[in-house]
This record gives C-alpha cells, sequence and structure tokens, in this order.
C-alpha cells in the first residue's frame, strides 16, 4: 500500500501543563506490565469534543481539579507508531490553565498524582516498550521539555 492510499485512524487528545512554584503535576498510571508510568492530566478527546473541552474533562477526571481560561501552549501533529496495530494519526493539544480543587482523581487507571519539581520531570519518563504505547515514545516529551525550559514552541511536527 502507498503512503498516500492509505487511511488512518486520527487520535486526538489534549494535555495540561498545571504548574505552581516550579512543579508540576503529573499522573501516576500502572503499565500492563506493571510498571509505573508518569504523564501530564489529559487525554484522549472524544468524537465531536474540542481539544480543549477534552482537556477540561480529563484533567477533573484524572486529578479532581476544576481547570478554567485554559490558554493554548502547542499541538503535537502526524504518523504514529507506523507499521504498528496503533498506528494513527496525532493531533495533540497542550495547554496551560488556572486550576482549583482538591487532587482526588476518579480515573481507576491514575493510581496517584504528585507535583514533581520541574528539574525531576525528565528523570521519570521512561521511553521504550511496550513500542504501541505513544506516550513512551520521546518526541511526545519534547514539547514538555521546551516547556518546562520557557521554550515551547507553538508546533511540533512529529
Amino acid at each position: 500500500m502507498s503512503h498516500l492510499s492509505r487511511t488512518l485512524p486520527i487520535k486526538r487528545a489534549a494535555h495540561v501543563y498545571l504548574v505552581r512554584e516550579n512543579e508540576l503535576l503529573l499522573v501516576e498510571e500502572r503499565m500492563d506490565d506493571g510498571s509505573i508510568f508518569y504523564g501530564l492530566p489529559g487525554g484522549k478527546a472524544n468524537p465531536g469534543e474540542s481539544l480543549a473541552d477534552a482537556a477540561v474533562r480529563q484533567v477533573a477526571v484524572e486529578t479532581g481539579l476544576t481547570v478554567t481560561d485554559l490558554r493554548f501552549v502547542s499541538l503535537l501533529e502526524g504518523e504514529m507508531l507506523t507499521g504498528t496495530r496503533n498506528e494513527c494519526y496525532a493531533n495533540f493539544g497542550r495547554f496551560t490553565a488556572t486550576f482549583h480543587g482538591d487532587l482526588d482523581p476518579t480515573d481507576p487507571e491514575v493510581v496517584g498524582v504528585k507535583w514533581v519539581p520541574f528539574a525531576q520531570v525528565e528523570g521519570l519518563i521512561r521511553y521504550g516498550p511496550p513500542p504501541e504505547v505513544e506516550e513512551r515514545n520521546p518526541l511526545i516529551w519534547v514539547p514538555t521539555r521546551d516547556f518546562l525550559r520557557g521554550e515551547a514552541r507553538t508546533y511540533y511536527p512529529i
């Protein structure tokens, strides 16, 4: 099949950089292999749902926090996981927001939520297998690295 004749499913997701005093809020999820994965609060958009609405909904479920005043930071876009059963075209929006409430995740996949000093965030990121997990793709974390350094761009081709 040629590159131009492929039809790829589209994965749309939104994540929010929640910051307090040089700390970034990360969610902890247990992977199928039992390991802990650290990620940004947020997740997949439902059909017909905007990325901003998905961010608000997903942050509430994953952290218990209410976010308002979303501000667009960046968009990651492109093909992911080519050649795997999870091959897709991705549109991932990243935002910052004002937040309030108490940390109280209700998502059963979230096993914890923690504030992590900027300097320690990259040390928690694991890359590598299983290859179908796009969050372990190093390109997904480049915008976060840039954000923490104060060097965020608005567009990241994957």
